[in-house]
């Protein structure tokens, strides 16, 4: 069974994580036996929409004439980080949708029809 489950829930489908989501992901991810595609293929859309909220942060705070010179530094880097993570889970979500899913078969008497 999934430890996904223990996730606070975003019930809101695939809105931004907030911190706590974020941090509770990371926890359960670090235990043992459990597998990180189980709680990447629940929480990849609401990952990507929380990295693009934290670019377009970023991008506005860059725009700022009076940013220091030592911040517009760091959030450049931090920008360039976040692109990479939005392409990660772009290829996650390619890679998802190209992986085969297991089909749902259900037996049924031979007089019963399903259309």
């Amino acid at each position: 069974m999934s430890q996904v489950k223990h996730l606070p829930a975003n019930r809101a489908g695939a809105q931004g994580l907030s911190i706590e989501q974020l941090e509770a992901g990371l926890r359960v991810m670090a235990n043992d036996g459990f597998s990180s595609h189980d709680f990447w293929d629940e929480h990849v859309a609401s990952f990507r929409q929380t990295v693009l909220f934290a670019i377009r942060e970023t991008s506005d705070a860059l725009l700022s004439p009076t940013i220091p010179l030592h911040w517009r530094i760091e959030l450049e880097s931090q920008l360039e980080s976040l692109v990479q993570y939005i392409e990660l889970a772009d290829r996650y979500i390619a890679h998802r949708s190209l992986s085969p899913k297991p089909s749902l078969s259900v037996c049924r008497s031979g007089s019963e029809r399903i259309h």
